[in-house]
């Protein structure tokens, strides 16, 4: 009898590696909800207009790498039309959240809705390391906030995610905006008549994207279509103001959390669905072609193309696969995982600023603590806080910024004391008793 074995492209997760895959999961789950973000499943398979839809019916994902769900052949089932539609395991996640968003009536809800996944996803491509048909993402979508803050706010939660699995040490973010629909056409036009000129050079691949999507090309990893990449109009160039003033702020709240970026102008990432802002972080120390790690970016007129309202959001998606392959690389001890004792609350745009740097300020020095990032009442806050076990809140307002003051508060007995942000540190390793 032939060896039976896991199908190509798919492997068992023994429980030798369970540990890591449960650390990862227990930092990606702890962290997403210190930022305010709830759990949210998504079926497996989805009928395929979800991802035509978003993903354009011509990429490379919709046309080469989703693979079609069998049904039964019961006359019962063919009977229901909604039966007959094609349906595909989910290629990735995005589209199947903002379906849900809009079919669950999310809108209505306090904006913006902050959202993190995990789970398998399937591409029929050519696997390689790191890379499987079935692979698992995690990720978090935030639906319904346009502020440029949202967008440094998404980047360093996933920076806090990669910096608490170890990561950090090479990690490097690359960043770029390929604007709106005011300004695509634009960009389409230059740079089809850019690369008109190079097209029996460029891959097979890239004559088709000339033609469907010039702006594709850039996302091209074969060499000889890089070097005519390199010349290319750089896209920052062609931003409208509007979308240039986001761009800038973008990159000025990123300097204020002190992440280290790079602007890279053929950043473009690989799906239709991609406005504005889109990033990737890699690490500096690998050479591969496939060197990504996570990548992500706005969305905002996804939602209007499912048939909702307009409405603003962005996301990224992280492969699990990837990850646990860097955490044995660079041979990471995994820790015991233990809850934060500490929990910091907001009132106002400058303490949410504040509550991001203070949350790494507090991590360094050995305090494990969740921020809860949102505009809602002091009250909700603090309740929000019991339910996530913290022994200690520290509640930011206005007047302690511009105090460099925080109010401490012990949460079994409700007791509030404030200090100078110079003391905090301190006062909290005394009051914890480390």
């Amino acid at each position: 009898m032939a060896e039976i074995k896991t199908p190509r492209g798919t492997k068992d997760i023994l429980p030798e590696e369970q540990k890591i895959w449960q650390f990862i999961s227990s930092v990606v789950s702890k962290k997403c909800q210190s930022f305010g973000c709830n759990k949210i499943e998504t079926p497996i398979f989805e009928y395929a207009e979800v991802f035509t839809k978003s993903l354009g019916a011509t990429s490379d994902i919709v046309t080469k790498e989703m693979f079609e769900v069998r049904r039964a052949k019961s006359p019962d089932v063919l009977s229901e039309d909604d039966e007959t539609k094609t349906m595909v395991l989910r290629p990735e996640m995005t589209a199947g959240i903002v379906r849900s968003y809009i079919e669950h009536g999310m809108k209505t809800w306090t904006q913006p809705v902050k959202l993190f996944y995990e789970g398998p996803c399937f591409r029929y491509e050519r696997p390689q390391a790191g890379r499987f048909r079935e692979h698992h993402q995690f990720g978090v979508e935030i639906i319904g906030d346009a502020d440029p803050l949202c967008d440094a706010t998404l980047i360093y939660l996933a920076y806090q995610i990669f910096k608490k699995i170890g990561l950090a040490k090479n990690l490097i973010l690359d960043i770029n905006s390929i604007g709106d629909s005011a300004c695509r056409p634009k960009m389409k036009k230059k740079l089809s008549e850019y690369f008109e000129k190079f097209l029996p050079t460029l891959c097979p691949d890239c004559n088709r994207r000339f033609i469907e999507n010039p702006l594709r090309i850039l996302d091209c990893k074969e060499e000889k279509c890089q070097k005519v990449i390199a010349g290319a109009p750089q896209l920052v160039d062609l931003l409208c103001p509007t979308c240039k003033t986001h761009f800038k702020e973008v990159l000025e709240n990123l300097d204020n959390l002190q992440i280290p970026y790079n602007l890279n102008s053929r950043l473009v990432r690989g799906l239709d669905y991609y406005t504005r802002t889109v990033f990737e972080f890699y690490d500096t120390d690998d050479t591969s072609r496939q060197k990504s790690l996570l990548g992500g970016g706005r969305y905002d007129d996804l939602v209007k193309l499912f048939g909702g309202e307009a409405t603003p959001a962005i996301g990224f998606a992280c492969g699990t696969e990837r990850i646990v392959e860097k955490i044995r690389e660079k041979m990471i001890e995994i820790p015991e995982i233990s809850t934060a004792e500490v929990c910091i609350v907001q009132l106002g745009e400058k303490a949410r600023k504040k509550c991001l740097s203070l949350v790494a300020e507090l991590d360094e020095a050995g305090i494990e603590t969740n921020c809860i990032l949102g505009k809602d009442s002091l009250k909700s806050q603090l309740r929000m806080a019991s339910k996530m076990k913290a022994k200690i809140c520290l509640i930011i307002g206005q007047r302690e910024c511009l105090d460099n003051s925080v109010i401490i508060r012990q949460m079994e007995d409700g007791v509030q004391e404030t200090y100078k942000m110079t003391k905090l540190i301190e006062v909290l390793k005394e009051k914890l008793g480390k």
